[in-house]
């Protein structure tokens, strides 16, 4: 699970690490390129609650699987759809969404399978810190991937 919260972050900072490349390429301004950052919270901060009260009723793993593959195709679709402003907010809103459903209910469908109390405690420490770490990741493989294939590969390679 730790490695799979790592890959599944390797986007997480692409827009930000390679915003000065938007701002030029797509004449931004910086009110649109702060809602462009912003739009990914919001897409998170309105799906936490949905997706996380779904592992109520559903397995975790559902719920994890399923925002994987939206957190994907955005991603993707980021890399081959996204022209400027307009044709890029809803695939960031999208990610963000996507996000709700892999960071809590994947911990929720690790820990549902730990019965053993100091193995938990473990497993969920190990667990929320590949979130630092698929960030961390990030912000560097965005840099490397765009400076070496362009900005469009550095959401395509981290997609699939």
């Amino acid at each position: 699970m730790c490695v799979v919260q790592v890959l599944g972050m390797l986007s997480f900072s692409s827009f930000p690490a390679l915003l000065p490349m938007f701002l030029d390429e797509w004449s931004l301004s910086g009110t649109e390129a702060g809602w462009l950052s912003g739009l990914f919270f919001v897409g998170y901060m309105a799906a936490v609650p949905l997706l996380g009260a779904a592992t109520d009723r559903i397995d975790a793993r559902i719920v994890y699987l399923a925002s994987t593959a939206l957190g994907g195709a955005a991603i993707l679709g980021f890399a081959v759809l996204a022209e400027g402003f307009w044709s890029a907010a809803p695939l960031r809103v999208l990610a963000g969404a996507a996000l709700a459903g892999t960071y809590m209910p994947g911990l929720k469908a690790l820990t549902d399978r730990i019965e053993d109390a100091r193995a938990e405690t473990r497993a969920v420490t190990f667990y929320t810190s590949s979130f630092a770490i698929g960030v961390s990741v990030s912000y560097l493989l965005a840099g490397e991937i765009a400076r070496d294939f362009g900005w469009r590969w550095a959401f395509a390679l981290p997609a699939c």
